[in-house]
């Protein structure tokens, strides 16, 4: 728990939500801090539970816009769907916090692309990755991840990571798939899915549906849920590169 007294008035910043409710049993939170009103508490975008100190509108007459900005221990920071408050709370905190590059990616998100690119629900990967219990904020916040570009490339290279550490090359799985196309005796119905398959492989590392790709590797390989699971905790050894 962190406390700040500003003006004689002590705020407090709790590490998660169970540590939250050890002192305030019904107290609502709210799960996206970007709506969220002045004196109401919130959820930050790592799972801490602060107050909104401020909330207000800023002004830019060259552009003519009106932007809604919040002040909490974890800084000020503009209530944007593509801004973040969560780490450490700044010493200041009524200086807007400086938004990382687009590229730069944390270990939390790595970790959040490396279980999507499992196979593992973004739900629930931002539920173990984040550490909140709140089930319907981390399927809004995990949507917001996957609908930015850096987020998406990383499961690409994740899954493709997957694929080289198993073995499995892009050309094994489109010469397996031609293989039952190729069958006399094959059903039509698995030419019809291998088909479908071979399709599915000519865009599989620019696909946004990564978990396609974990569900064509077990049919075409054999590899069983099991083992990719194995490979997710680290009972297969990683590659020593990545």
């Amino acid at each position: 728990m962190h406390i700040k007294t500003i003006s004689g008035v002590a705020y407090h910043l709790y590490e998660n939500e169970k540590e939250f409710r050890k002192h305030h049993l019904k107290e609502e939170i709210r799960e996206n801090w970007r709506e969220a009103e002045e004196g109401e508490w919130a959820l930050s975008d790592d799972g801490q539970v602060f107050t909104v100190l401020k909330r207000s509108i800023m002004h830019s007459n060259q552009y003519n816009q009106k932007t809604v900005y919040v002040r909490t221990l974890l800084g000020t920071s503009f209530a944007t769907d593509n801004s973040k408050l969560e780490g450490q709370p700044p010493k200041d905190i009524y200086t807007f916090t400086r938004h990382k590059n687009s590229k730069y990616i944390t270990a939390r998100e790595k970790l959040f692309a490396k279980m999507v690119a499992m196979g593992r629900d973004s739900t629930d990967a931002y539920l173990t990755v984040y550490k909140t219990n709140n089930r319907r904020y981390a399927l809004t916040r995990s949507k917001v991840l996957l609908r930015q570009k850096r987020i998406r490339t990383l499961i690409n290279k994740e899954v493709e990571q997957l694929m080289d550490d198993l073995g499995i090359t892009k050309t094994y799985l489109l010469e397996n798939a031609k293989s039952v196309v190729d069958k006399n005796d094959a059903r039509d119905g698995d030419k019809l899915r291998a088909l479908e398959t071979l399709m599915k492989i000519s865009g599989l590392l620019s696909t946004d549906k990564k978990t396609d790709s974990v569900a064509l590797i077990q049919e075409f390989t054999g590899f069983s849920k099991d083992k990719l699971k194995a490979f997710e905790t680290g009972l297969i050894e990683e590659n020593a590169s990545q």
